[in-house]
């Protein structure tokens, strides 16, 4: 019988981008203060968790955000995290730091995707690419650690895309599964399907670090699906 696979999925903590509503996929932008909350108290998760649920390796994106929150968790854990690419947020290259609303009323952005998921910005990637990027790099990094414990600290993004595919109806509803900064997700691979312990889980943070702040794009693509 195949021993069950583990990943932990961890969103990074917030930052000024997440607060102005600003895409920031490749580029990187430094955490505010209920950003530097959010990752300390996600540190203390894992520190109180270590000996029950020892963890066997950590990954991490390469972007700032994801490494500052990682480096909490390693140092709770006692452990060095390894830089993945794959775990990168998507990439919609040239328009790169414009906010949601100037995306959502002057590109038409989610509209397009809504329409096209090939469709790419200049220089960025599509729903469709980042996508296959996203099930790939999780999948490899399950695969690479049979019956362990594994971290991924990475993006709202990647996180969104893997629960839509595994979890969800992989109908590309992201905005569904959208995590808090800082949640925390745990999904299980058995070998041969994938299911969920926990999905987006917010109770380790204390209040002042909780927002309820709805993304711009959200109200958008619901309704579009609607109309």
């Amino acid at each position: 019988m195949t021993k069950e696979t583990r990943v932990i999925l961890v969103r990074h903590g917030e930052t000024t981008a997440n607060h102005e509503q600003r895409w920031y996929g490749a580029l990187d932008a430094p955490l505010t203060e209920r950003g530097r909350l959010q990752v300390q108290a996600t540190g203390e998760r894992f520190r109180r968790r270590r000996e029950q649920e020892p963890v066997d390796a950590l990954y991490v994106s390469p972007l700032p955000r994801a490494r500052s929150t990682a480096a909490a968790i390693a140092e709770a854990l006692g452990m060095e995290p390894i830089v993945e690419e794959g775990l990168r947020e998507f990439s919609i290259g040239d328009w790169e730091g414009r906010t949601f609303r100037d995306l959502m009323e002057n590109e038409q952005l989610w509209q397009r995707w809504a329409q096209d998921p090939t469709f790419a910005p200049p220089n960025g990637e599509s729903p469709a690419s980042f996508g296959k990027r996203a099930i790939e790099t999780v999948q490899s990094l399950a695969e690479r650690h049979p019956g362990q414990r594994i971290v991924l600290v990475t993006h709202g993004g990647i996180i969104s895309c893997v629960l839509d595919a595994w979890v969800g109806d992989r109908n590309g509803d992201w905005i569904r599964w959208d995590p808090h900064n800082c949640a925390v997700s745990e999904l299980v691979w058995d070998g041969e399907r994938w299911r969920a312990e926990s999905i987006n889980d917010i109770s380790h943070l204390p209040p002042e670090a909780v927002t309820d702040v709805v993304p711009a794009y959200s109200s958008e693509q619901r309704n579009d699906r609607t109309r």
